[in-house]
Formats: C-alpha cells, structure tokens, sequence
C-alpha cells in the first residue's frame, strides 16, 4: 500500500512493474500486431552478469535505433542518448532488491504490509518483502534506470517482446530527459497519492505510444482502441504473477489502466501537445487521472489532520500518507463487483492513513473525506461490506471472495451511521460516518511466532473511530 521510485499504488510491487515491462503485458498487448521493423531487432543475446562487451555494443545500437524511432513516435525530441546494457534476470533482481533496501525506509515495507493484513486482504504469513522479489524474478524484461540514465534488457528478448519493452522505456527516458522523471518519482514521505498521479501519467504517456507503435501497420492509434480493450490486456498481464494477492495484481494493473484512459482522452482532443501540457501542469491527485473534468477544474484535494491513535493501543507512528481514490477503488474491488467499487469511490475529497506500532502491537487508522454526504454514505457501505466480510473466507479460483457481503445487509448495519466487527487475528474492524467524514479504524492486533491475535474489541474501536472525527481540524 505505498510506493516506490516510478510507482504510487496499493503495493511496492507496482513501482518496480512502474519501471519495467512484465513479460505477459509485452505479449498480450501485441497479440493482434506485427512489429514494426523501424526499431525491431532479432534478438538480444543471452548474458550473465558482467557480459561482453561486445554484447553491451550491440545493445547500445538497439538502444539508439530504438530511441530515435520512439522519439518520433511519440514526438518529443531526444536531448541525447540513452545508454544500454544487458543483463541477467539474476542481476535485474538484484539491482531491484538494492533499490527497495536502500530508497524505501524499512519501515515504510513493513507498514505497507501490515495494512494489507489488516484490511484482511493478505494472509497474516504473507511477506511483502519476498513477495515482491519473486514477482521480480518472474515478470522483469528490462528497466529504464533513472539515476544512471541506461536501459537495462533481458539477455532472452527477441522480435515484437523486445519492441514494446524498448518502446515503453524508453519513453520514461525522453519522460525523464524533459521533465525530470527521477526527481519526480523518487521515494517522498507524505506524498502518496500525488506521486500516483504522476506515476500513472508517466505509465500512461509510455502505455499508449507503446501501443501505437505496436499497432501501427494496422494504421491505428492507441486513443482509437477502446478503453474495454486495454482493460482485458491489464488483467492479462497481472493474472500470471505468481501467487500475488488479487489487491497486488490490481495495484500492478492500476497505473497503466487508468493513466492509459487519461492519456489517451488527452490526446483526443489534442494530440501529443496536449500530454506535454500535462506535464508542464501535473495532477495533484488519482482522482484527477480518473476524472479528466476534475483535472480540467483543478479540483485540489482536502489536507486532512493527523491522526491520534487509540488511547488503549499503540501510540508510535510508524507511517502515514495520503492514499487517494485509485487505491480506494482498488480496495473496494476486494469486496464487490468492480462497478460498484468505482462509484463507491468516487467523490474522494482527501483523506490520510496511519499506521501505529509498539513492538509487535498494530493499529491502522484512516481518515477520509468525500465530496459530499451522499458520497460519505456509498463508502460507509462500501467498507462495511469489507468488515462484515468472514475472516479469513476462502478465496474462488480467481482469487476472489468466494461470497460477497451484500450490498443490502451492509445498508441495514450502518443504520446507525456505524459497524464494527471483531476479529479474532486483525483485531476489529470498525467504520464511522459524520456527515461527508469517515473514520476507520483497524486493530489493534499483536503479531507472535504462532501469528496474529486481537487486542482490542468493538467498544475500544468504536471510542476511537469516534475521537478520530472529533479531533481539531487543522491541516497536516
């Protein structure tokens, strides 16, 4: 649930997907078009760590043929050249795990992980950490490299696989060359939801010229595909990670699918100028990549205060941010159908989540503002449905719940404008509506070598999900 150097989502593994193309988006988002020939290579020769350097020759000429096609692909001029360099999956995973350890503060891992246990959408053995590195050992091609200003590719790409990788990064290299990519993207505390704006218009710019070029001997375009389209490609390539949890997958999927949609509405009305405007004035929020009107009125977010924690749990912070709609929206698709969790999660008018810890005491608490009360109230349900959901229910073969709360019985428990659950590992799950403000609280919990147990009930959280929304009001 946080992110990491070109990614703003639900999960960390998103960021590095944010740097670098999976195998199945490559493929699947090409299975209709024939390279172009115009940057197309034959292959890249297998390498180990420290290869030939004949081989990092060859690839630097992939690299600089590749480059000057993107660059007139996607019409922005190259301010001078990309290095390139081939390497083993091993060594790709490496570097990864170098930049996860030394540009995320740890506890920003850990926390993120914990707030996934806590919604209840991970189990209590699930590592976060190790998680995202199989993932990387999977699905990693090739990554443009900021800092060092390189495209690194897999010693195994050949033909249209080889294209849409080089295509798609070496777009965030002309990103980076005129608007600073690296500065923007790097690890910021407090800043969340911000940079998933920018990483999904980043993802987005390099998303749909990649598709331009893949489809275009077909004389076609990305913003004349429809958007059901790139949808179907999203859930290709997220559904073979592994064994990642479905809220993984979708924060995978997130950045390209929604920033996609933004891009290429801009660019209906305005062509590539109008992205580059974009750039020159960024969204401030995932609610103005899903909502283009609300990017065109400047709709800012709401700065919220910071969060007291529970008078009878832990009192450390150990993180805290802005999360936004997009992993509202994310989060609600794990407990009803994804329509639904769209509009519940619209009208998002700011919000902040906080992790506390003491030892092997969690707490999580989150506040959210919405547009108006009616929009207050679509949450309420929506995060009702999540707490009166069975703890630890079976999941179907698509990763789902096997059962959804309906939406019915999650009306009938917030009568009183309330719920809460208790929870025999999270600790209780509670919720709470005044006016257009929400409040939910999650734990306390203690973890211990036989896992996780409760350490609070009912009666505590609803105490705190109250004081939550009765604290001074002054920004954070």
């Amino acid at each position: 649930m946080s992110r990491w150097r070109c990614h703003a989502a639900l999960a960390i593994v998103g960021a590095v997907f944010g740097c670098a193309s999976s195998r199945d988006a490559a493929t699947h988002a090409g299975t209709n078009a024939q390279p172009t020939g115009s940057a197309s290579v034959a292959s890249v020769s297998s390498a180990g760590p420290g290869a030939p350097r004949s081989e990092d020759d060859a690839a630097e000429r992939t690299v600089a043929r590749a480059l000057k096609y993107v660059s007139a692909l996607r019409e922005l001029d190259a301010l001078g050249p990309v290095k390139g360099r081939i390497i083993s999956r091993d060594e790709m995973v490496k570097r990864v795990e170098h930049s996860l350890d030394t540009e995320v503060p740890p506890a920003v891992v850990s926390a993120s992980g914990e707030i996934l246990f806590a919604l209840g959408t991970v189990p209590a053995s699930y590592d976060y950490r190790s998680g995202l590195l199989s993932v990387m050992r999977s699905e990693l091609l090739g990554f443009y490299e900021p800092h060092e200003k390189t495209m690194f590719l897999g010693g195994d790409l050949h033909g249209q696989e080889l294209d849409a990788t080089l295509w798609h990064e070496l777009v965030h290299a002309l990103q980076d060359q005129h608007y600073g990519l690296e500065k923007l993207l790097g690890w910021t505390d407090d800043a969340g939801d911000w940079q998933g704006a920018v990483h999904a218009l980043a993802e987005g710019d390099a998303t749909s010229a990649m598709v331009d070029g893949l489809f275009a001997e077909k004389g076609m375009h990305a913003p004349d595909l429809p958007d059901s389209m790139m949808d179907l490609q999203g859930a290709l390539s997220a559904g073979s990670a592994l064994q990642v949890p479905p809220i993984v997958k979708r924060s995978v999927v997130a950045p390209y699918i929604d920033g996609l949609a933004f891009v290429n509405a801009l660019r209906r009305r305005g062509g590539w100028p109008a992205v580059a405007a974009a750039w020159q004035r960024l969204p401030t929020s995932t609610e103005q990549i899903l909502h283009l009107e609300k990017y065109d009125a400047n709709e800012a977010p709401e700065p919220l205060a910071a969060l007291a924690p529970s008078v009878l749990g832990p009192s450390h912070v150990a993180y805290s941010d802005v999360y936004g709609e997009e992993t509202l929206r994310i989060l609600f698709e794990e407990w009803m159908p994804a329509r639904a969790a769209r509009e519940a999660a619209s009208g998002w008018a700011g919000d902040r989540v906080t992790t506390f810890s003491e030892g092997a005491l969690t707490g999580v608490a989150w506040h959210i503002r919405y547009d108006n009360e009616a929009a207050a109230l679509a949450a309420l349900h929506a995060f009702a449905r999540g707490a009166l959901a069975k703890e630890d229910q079976l999941l179907d073969d698509r990763g789902r719940l096997s059962e959804f709360v309906s939406a019915g019985d999650a009306e009938r428990a917030t009568r009183a404008g309330q719920v809460c659950r208790e929870r025999h590992t999270r600790g209780p799950f509670a919720v709470l509506r005044r006016g257009r403000d929400l409040a939910v609280t999650l734990g306390p919990y203690r973890r211990s070598a036989a896992g996780a147990a409760s350490a609070a009930d009912c009666k505590a959280a609803l105490s705190w999900v109250a004081a939550l929304l009765t604290q001074p009001k002054p920004a954070f």
